[in-house]
């Protein structure tokens, strides 16, 4: 599977806006702050940027840090409305704006970016391939990719176990924390986990997609940090 069916990828993004105004709180506390650790860990990869783009980028809390840290315009894509509401009063009063798209048909012309972000957000595409190639398209050449996402494991026992933190561990978390039943938004986490590909299958798909890339793992493969570079031979779709 290239990416969530459109069914699947309905749920998970009404999930989504169900955890307007719990999203950071409890994303810290089901992934013992690894979350936070990877977005900083991935702004200490990247340098200079002149115009940047975060797919994904939900109620705003990551573009926070982007923009303070380039100090370039940001554009800030996401598909919810509501979540864009959000994201709104965050970036005010930075070089931020909002546009509403799909990963998988970008409304930007091609060559035109120097870094594309994607925090913990492509693996809730409808099309992983065709997501990737729109990135390519608008990345200039030697143009980077920041991707932070949850990862599978290489490791069948790390894997398992992440499985059963996602299926069994977060759910019981998010309902403490968000005081909400089992059948809370955060249980979608393991259906998408269900469809990602394993780390080094994902790596392969970077290079093979962009370019040179690098990968880091953190909390044993459970999060993964990549960036991969558009190289002048993957200009074309």
């Amino acid at each position: 599977m290239r990416g969530l069916p459109p069914r699947l990828w309905r749920r998970v993004e009404k999930a989504l806006e169900e955890t307007i105004g719990r999203y950071e709180h409890v994303n810290h506390l089901i992934s013992l702050w690894q979350d936070e650790r990877a977005r900083r860990r991935g702004l200490q990869l990247i340098d200079s940027v002149d115009i940047a783009l975060e797919l994904g980028s939900g109620p705003g809390n990551y573009a926070r840090l982007l923009a303070e840290r380039f100090e370039a315009p940001l554009l800030c894509l996401d598909y919810s409305p509501k979540m864009l509401i959000e994201a709104r009063e965050r970036v005010r009063e930075l070089n931020a704006h909002l546009l509403r798209g799909v990963f998988e048909a970008l409304p930007l012309r091609e060559s035109t970016l120097s870094l594309v972000v994607a925090a913990y957000a492509l693996r809730d595409s409808t099309d992983r391939v065709g997501a990737l190639k729109e990135v390519r398209r608008i990345l200039k050449s030697r143009g980077r990719l920041l991707l932070i996402d949850l990862g599978r494991p290489g490791n069948p026992l790390m894997e398992r176990l992440l499985a059963l933190h996602l299926r069994i561990v977060v759910p019981l978390i998010a309902a403490l924390a968000a005081r909400r039943g089992l059948r809370n938004p955060w249980r979608m986490l393991y259906e998408t986990y269900r469809m990602l590909p394993r780390n080094d299958e994902m790596l392969r798909l970077l290079e093979e997609l962009l370019g040179d890339a690098e990968m880091e793992e953190l909390a044993l493969g459970a999060i993964i940090i990549a960036v991969a570079e558009r190289s002048e031979e993957q200009r074309e779709g």
